[in-house]
């Protein structure tokens, strides 16, 4: 590009930087008669020579045609850069290529290194949180899928405003318990669900639990099974597209606990004595946080992701009744629920464990037990299962 004095003649080279914020600078410079003791001479120079600036000087006396300016503009960059790339290869910058690997190195890392879920950061093996949460779930889980690997760990970030305010409204709760109850019962839990169900738990807390089907387990709630049992809320996980299944451990504020009998349909305390559900009150297997306590009396802190050999898409994994339970009345009814646990839904599993509690602590009878099994597998998936068992 070159910058005329018209009263003067007077021509001189510039640099300039294009639509797209790129620099250009001519290839020949000029300045002013210094550079052309002819002029006539120089110019047929500067057209056989260099030909982009001939072609920048006419595309300035044509201002009226802004389009084309940007089109011839983004071909001479072009010529340029090539240029450069060819006189940068002569002149053996092998350096430059080398940063240019390592650029391209540290993107690939980045992208393995980059957390799956939004609002989280991926925490690295090795780490002391990583290996806390590492054996808390394996010492759990592998009492059921003894070949379970974990795959990663996030840890929730909360630097957003509202995962702040969902922080603040979590502790402002347990002190208002602490007040009320002497104790606010804080206790961490695990909750299975999908990989879509960790996304909206994350992004936008817990929401209104499914509507299943009665005989409701433990009434209407949102699940957790205790720290020391995270087998039991894996089998309410859904194994997603890459073979991966995910819990998140959450704190809990449990606050009083009441029993909830089997196949209730509670869905709020019974009383204002009470915050929170249990199954029984002696070692529970499962707390239930009713749908008006949700948003302030859990809080969801690390999602652990984590694969087996036996996830099969579309079905629940472990055996609900054998290995959680056991010992159970006879060998046939444990390979029956291992058969079914194996091919019905996350909550009729939760139903067969329930149901199978109640067999083993001599609440319900055979005939009992087999009249309420069939309502809730159908009488044709258990006619099949135990075809199967019996060859």
């Amino acid at each position: 590009m070159l910058e005329i004095q018209f009263d003067s003649g007077d021509e001189k080279s510039i640099a300039w930087i294009d639509v797209k914020g790129k620099c250009f600078f001519p290839k020949v410079f000029v300045n002013s008669s210094e550079a052309f003791v002819s002029y006539d001479r120089n110019e047929e120079i500067l057209g056989n020579k260099c030909p982009k600036i001939e072609i920048e000087v006419k595309i300035l006396e044509d201002s009226d045609n802004l389009d084309s300016l940007s089109g011839k503009r983004k071909r001479v960059s072009e010529e340029i850069e090539v240029e450069q790339i060819e006189r940068g290869k002569s002149e053996g910058t092998s350096s430059n290529v080398r940063n240019l690997d390592a650029k391209r190195r540290q993107i690939v890392a980045n992208e393995v290194d980059k957390a799956r879920w939004e609002k989280t950061k991926l925490l690295k093996e090795g780490e002391k949180e990583y290996t806390i949460v590492k054996n808390l779930f394996l010492s759990g889980l592998r009492s059921v899928e003894t070949d379970a690997t974990i795959t990663r760990i996030h840890q929730c970030t909360r630097t957003g405003v509202l995962d702040k305010a969902r922080y603040e409204v979590f502790m402002k709760q347990m002190e208002i318990m602490k007040k009320a109850r002497g104790d606010a019962n804080m206790v961490f839990a695990w909750h299975g669900t999908s990989a879509e169900g960790v996304d909206s738990i994350l992004a936008h807390g817990f929401g209104m639990p499914d509507q299943v089907q009665t005989p409701r387990p433990h009434g209407v709630g949102v699940y957790l099974s205790p720290a020391k049992l995270p087998h039991i809320s894996a089998m309410m996980s859904d194994i997603d597209d890459n073979g991966e299944k995910h819990v998140i451990l959450c704190r809990v504020l449990l606050g009083k606990c009441e029993k909830i009998e089997a196949g209730s349909n509670q869905k709020l305390p019974s009383s204002l004595d009470f915050d929170t559900g249990v199954d029984q009150l002696t070692d529970p297997k499962w707390y239930v946080v009713w749908p008006t306590n949700m948003s302030t009396h859990i809080l969801p802190e690390l999602v652990v992701s984590y694969k087996s050999a036996n996830h099969v898409q579309g079905q629940v994994t472990g055996t609900p009744c054998v290995k959680l339970d056991s010992p159970v009345p006879s060998p046939f009814v444990a390979k029956l629920f291992a058969k079914l646990g194996r091919s019905l839904p996350p909550l009729k599993v939760l139903q067969l464990q329930t149901l199978c509690g109640s067999l083993k602590d001599g609440k319900v009878g055979k005939d009992m037990f087999m009249e309420q099994l069939r309502s809730v597998v159908g009488d044709e998936m258990l006619r099949s299962a135990i075809n199967e068992i019996r060859g």
